[in-house]
């Protein structure tokens, strides 16, 4: 049994109409695009090498001095070696942009040209060294205050299960969920006692300060 004309007659037809319409266009900018790649093969490999030489030595410099909250075999490998073999897969990339450029062009391949391959790891380098010089401050302190605030948690006995409908205990076995988080505390509903809430006041940079243990709203 058809459906009614209303809901599959006219307009069903143009909108059948219209999505194949759509589907062709779509398949048309892919076919396009498949073709614009196939046919600039080289030079898209070669834009691609050019923007690894400089975004490789960017990620090592700045993983290297953003600062990490590691072990020492964590530092070791990720810290340091992990970060200066990003480093040196750039210049390595830049190696095969002098190369890629010398083929291109010819062995009077432009000085200029060269230039900008040879400087595509040191500019993606000192860019990521400035970045992470940046970022290193507030990370530390970030690292810093979450050791204290899980100091504080030993130290008042409040323990996370993991869940969800029982987020934390504290140290009176009182089941506790985490509703939500302010500037000033962490607010917790006692789960089972109606109308009762627990808090842990903040300090300035997020540092847990005390527990009110559970109390009236």
């Amino acid at each position: 049994m058809g459906w009614p004309l209303k809901h599959h007659g006219l307009a069903g037809i143009a909108a059948g109409v219209g999505g194949a319409a759509v589907a062709g266009y779509g398949l048309s900018i892919g076919h396009d695009a498949w073709r614009f790649t196939r046919r600039n093969s080289g030079f898209i490999i070669f834009l691609l090498v050019v923007i690894a030489a400089a975004a490789l030595p960017f990620a090592g410099m700045r993983g290297l001095v953003r600062g990490h909250d590691r072990g020492p075999v964590g530092t070791l490998l990720k810290t340091v070696l992990g970060n200066l073999f990003l480093i040196a897969a750039g210049a390595g990339l830049c190696g095969g942009v002098l190369i890629l450029t010398g083929l291109a062009v010819g062995p009077d391949a432009s000085v200029a040209a060269v230039a900008v391959a040879a400087a595509m790891p040191i500019a993606g380098g000192a860019a990521g060294l400035c970045r992470g010089l940046l970022e290193r401050r507030s990370r530390l302190r970030a690292f810093s205050v979450t050791r204290a605030n899980e100091q504080f948690m030993e130290r008042t006995g409040m323990r996370e299960t993991g869940g969800s409908d029982i987020t934390h205990y504290d140290a009176d076995g009182t089941a506790l969920r985490f509703l939500e988080a302010h500037s000033d505390r962490l607010v917790f509903m006692a789960v089972g006692q109606r109308a009762r809430r627990a808090y842990i006041d903040l300090g300035p940079s997020g540092e847990m300060l005390s527990y009110s243990g559970v109390v009236s709203r």
